[in-house]
């Protein structure tokens, strides 16, 4: 029992100490900076003299993040490397004084130790910058190991309480554009296609180095991808330890569902446009699915993609009856299996975007319950 009370307490910290903030900067952000970093300036000055303190800024900086839990996790990483490398600065200047050959030594154990103990680049750099600042600075610098921890603790605490003060909310506006933006971008692929695919209908084979327009389009998709993953992880890390969390945390979970059933979506169609890219136009006989069908095919399935982003009912009935219809067709026009292996393969993909742009509520082309079973 106090074990598993123990990891309560302590996984929340491990995850501080080993995160990476993810928020891009706002315009608030920038001036939230600024303001921190001239009041710990400020204030450390307010102290002496000693130069030291002048890093307090500099901390401030690092410290302050679009969130508040990306401020925190920022201010434990910077405590923790300066406290590891100040403690190890001193014991090495204590046992082997300050040359070219123990400060070359200090940074590889510096840069060994940091490797060792801390998982953030920010937390690594800090810990090998504050071991050589301390060794390089104390023979001019009185007291400067203890000065560094009022310098960062100046810094850290100056940034944290403007993240406090003003905290900033989740850009959900931002989130929805990246995501309505990746939409469209399924939609006009699906569209692209079937048009490409008309457009070649009555032209010579295309040679097996080229490739279909559509499959730059579809190499797109992962931008789209990338573009939505960083606003949401923002929003999401905006939202964590937030004053009104309660308020946003809703709206970016919706965000995140609707995120990753777009991540199913876009793994279908980069399926779905590889497959016709190496089907059709080629060298050789047509395959059992015709072109016109699959042209129609891909328009529905833009159509209900459309719907669904527009938030209207979604009904994939008629598609799910093409997709039977077309099944049975290529079935007579090949009736073997191994004939008509690609175009049924590819049905099948089509059949499984619909499911997944229908929703939970889709059914299979085929009731497994309904299929003969023969018994053993």
């Amino acid at each position: 029992m106090e074990h598993k009370r123990r990891a309560v307490v302590t996984e929340p910290l491990g995850a501080l100490l080993a995160s990476v903030p993810k928020s891009r900067p706002s315009w608030l952000t920038i001036v939230k900076t600024t303001v921190a970093a001239t009041l710990a300036w400020v204030l450390a000055r307010q102290l002496g003299e000693n130069a030291a303190v002048l890093f307090a800024p500099v901390v401030a900086v690092l410290t302050l993040q679009a969130s508040i839990y990306g401020s925190i996790a920022t201010g434990l990483q910077l405590l923790f490397a300066n406290l590891v490398g100040t403690a190890l600065a001193i014991a090495w200047v204590r046992l082997l004084g300050l040359t070219w050959w123990s400060l070359a030594l200090a940074a590889f154990a510096a840069l060994a130790v940091a490797r060792q103990i801390t998982n953030t680049p920010l937390a690594r750099n800090q810990l090998t910058i504050a071991t050589l600042a301390v060794l390089v600075l104390t023979p001019f610098a009185k007291g400067y190991g203890q000065w560094r921890f009022v310098d960062v603790a100046i810094g850290s605490a100056v940034g944290l309480l403007v993240a406090v003060v003003v905290p900033e909310r989740p850009r959900i506006a931002q989130v929805r554009a990246t995501l309505d933006a990746w939409g469209s971008a399924i939609v006009d692929l699906l569209r692209h296609i079937s048009d490409e695919l008309g457009a070649h209908q009555d032209r010579p084979p295309l040679i097996p180095e080229r490739r279909h327009d559509w499959i730059t389009e579809s190499r797109g998709l992962a931008e789209h991808t990338s573009d939505a993953a960083a606003a949401l992880a923002g929003a999401e890390e905006t939202a964590a330890l937030h004053i009104a969390a309660g308020r946003h945390r809703r709206t970016v979970e919706q965000a995140r569902a609707e995120q990753l059933w777009l991540v199913r979506v876009t793994l279908q169609i980069r399926a779905v446009s590889l497959a016709v890219d190496r089907l059709y136009d080629r060298p050789g006989p047509p395959p059992a699915l015709d072109r016109p069908t699959l042209q129609a095919l891909l328009r529905a399935l833009a159509d209900l993609m459309a719907v669904r982003l527009g938030g209207g009912p979604v009904d994939d009935t008629s598609l799910r009856t093409a997709l039977t219809s077309s099944v049975d067709r290529v079935y007579r026009v090949f009736p073997t299996a191994l004939a008509a292996l690609d175009s049924v393969s590819l049905l099948g993909r089509l059949d499984q975007l619909r499911q997944d742009i229908a929703g939970e509520e889709a059914t299979a082309l085929i009731d497994p319950g309904t299929l003969p079973r023969s018994d053993r």
